[in-house]
């Protein structure tokens, strides 16, 4: 029996007998059969992976030990590094607040200066009240009582800075000074401008008490004080007839504050020493 090419079934020929176009397609495998022997022959050129050898040879102690020697080596040298880094980083930031610091040190000598001159002017004033009120003679020369409490009368007040050190001691910079001897005379100036401001507030609370009493004796209607007019004299009334107890207190009031200024006066002396004293130290390290 004759069996159908691929062109009949192409062609529609035999279309119907669904088993002529069976063994025509068949036919058409049988040509491309692949025996068994081709089908257990490798490729000539396939790659072969081989598993890596996982076994390591046995490490002398020796390797280990130089290994740990490098990486603490590496270790150490970085600390190191960095400490040098930071301790270059800590002498800047103090020699700055160094600088910072001279420069406060020098606008407190011009206050202290300034302070001590101003109360020592005062202190005679105050002086000479205090003895007109002893012997009673506020009321014979009120042309004068006017002139000495225009003087004694002056708001005093000193300004002591403290903010480069405070910066200084919040920052750290102060115990990276490696000059003992410096450290200590800071303390000692910073110790003394703390005892001259708690003296002072204490001074003037205790004689603030008093004011209330002093105002009802005193006339103070034309006291002023003017750049314009700065030797101008007010005119006072008369004092009224004082009792004992307010003369007493007249003469407590004075004082008491011609008391705080010549206090003032001792302290100012010392700060402006301790102020000299430490200009020098700190020029002596900045210049090196």
């Amino acid at each position: 029996m004759q069996t159908p090419c691929a062109a009949h079934v192409k062609k529609g020929q035999f279309f119907s007998d669904p088993f002529w176009v069976i063994g025509d397609i068949w036919n058409m495998d049988a040509d491309s059969t692949i025996t068994p022997s081709e089908e257990t022959q490798p490729p000539e050129n396939m790659e072969v992976h081989h598993h890596p050898d996982v076994h390591h040879k046995r490490r002398h102690f020796r390797e280990y030990l130089l290994e740990f020697f490098m990486i603490f080596l590496a270790v150490t040298m970085g600390f190191f590094a960095e400490s040098i880094r930071e301790h270059s980083v800590e002498l800047r930031n103090t020699r700055q607040y160094l600088e910072t610091f001279k420069q406060e040190l020098i606008n407190n000598k011009r206050a202290f200066v300034d302070a001590d001159s101003r109360y020592k002017s005062i202190i005679p004033s105050l002086d000479t009240v205090i003895r007109v009120f002893y012997e009673k003679r506020e009321n014979q020369d009120l042309h004068l009582m006017g002139r000495l409490l225009r003087h004694v009368k002056l708001v005093l007040s000193t300004s002591i800075d403290k903010a480069a050190y405070q910066q200084m001691v919040n920052s750290g910079g102060l115990k990276n000074l490696d000059n003992v001897a410096l450290r200590d005379s800071i303390s000692t100036y910073v110790g003394q401008i703390e005892t001259f401001e708690t003296y002072n507030s204490l001074v003037y609370n205790r004689i603030g008490n008093a004011l209330p009493e002093i105002m009802k004796i005193e006339d103070l209607h034309d006291f002023k004080y003017s750049a314009s007019d700065p030797d101008h004299i007010p005119e006072i009334m008369p004092y009224p007839k004082l009792t004992e107890g307010e003369r007493r207190l007249m003469i407590y009031y004075y004082a008491n504050h011609k008391g705080q200024l010549s206090s003032d006066v001792v302290m100012i002396e010392k700060m402006i020493q301790s102020n000299d004293h430490l200009l020098k130290m700190i020029n002596d390290i900045l210049d090196n």
